[in-house]
């Protein structure tokens, strides 16, 4: 394929299908963009190439109207040395000169414009070019996002086959049993020293009721 057939390609390529297209929209971008910067290489060459042919055109027509001038020139001499003959010639080669010159402007503006077009067409494809670029950081960033959000859906769907709640009313369940055996064990103590208290009070009492006997036995003799 030449380098035209190449370029329009590429000037016509509409990169948002290949994107909608492409499996991996990012590597696409990258290919286009690579075979762009290719493709603007060797453009540019061509273009230099063609601008140079037209300064050199310029520079055959500036040639061939001084030739004119020259055989006129030396056809006014001839005339005024009554040199007829060589008049003829010089004026023979003048309209060859012209001739050529005449064909040299025609070259000169097919030349001309193909330099104009080539030059467009250039500045189309940096303009593609630059856009292809704008558009891989656009994906780049959307992938980032994309990325982002999906594995933080992941850690969501994690959390969820987890099942974390479930966990919470186990520890609270554990929790309220070790509070339960707490409130069981202060309960003991209580209940062995309201015991103990008790034992002491009839022990005491026990004590009393001797304590009156006797002295209601020596009160009698007894």
């Amino acid at each position: 394929m030449g380098l035209f057939s190449k370029l329009k390609d590429l000037l016509e390529a509409n990169f948002r299908d290949l994107i909608d297209r492409a499996e991996d929209p990012e590597k696409m971008l990258n290919l286009y963009i690579e075979r762009a910067l290719e493709q603007l290489k060797e453009f540019n060459l061509q273009v230099n190439r063609a601008v140079a042919d037209e300064l050199q055109l310029r520079q055959k027509i500036a040639a061939a109207e001084s030739e004119i001038q020259s055989w006129l020139g030396q056809a006014r001499v001839a005339v005024q040395q009554n040199r007829d003959d060589l008049a003829r010639i010089a004026l023979e080669r003048k309209q060859a000169a012209e001739q050529k010159l005449a064909d040299l402007k025609l070259q000169l503006a097919e030349q001309e414009k193909v330099v104009a077009e080539l030059r467009q067409s250039y500045r189309q494809l940096e303009e593609k070019l630059q856009k292809a670029r704008d558009e891989r950081e656009k994906l780049v960033l959307r992938q980032r996002r994309a990325k982002a959000m999906k594995e933080a859906g992941q850690a969501v769907q994690k959390l969820s086959r987890l099942d974390a709640l479930s966990d919470f009313e186990r520890m609270r369940d554990k929790v309220d049993r070790l509070e339960a055996e707490a409130r069981a064990t202060n309960l003991a103590v209580n209940n062995t020293l309201e015991d103990e208290f008790a034992r002491l009070q009839a022990e005491a009492g026990k004590a009393a009721v001797e304590d009156e006997l006797a002295a209601l036995k020596k009160e009698l003799g007894q």
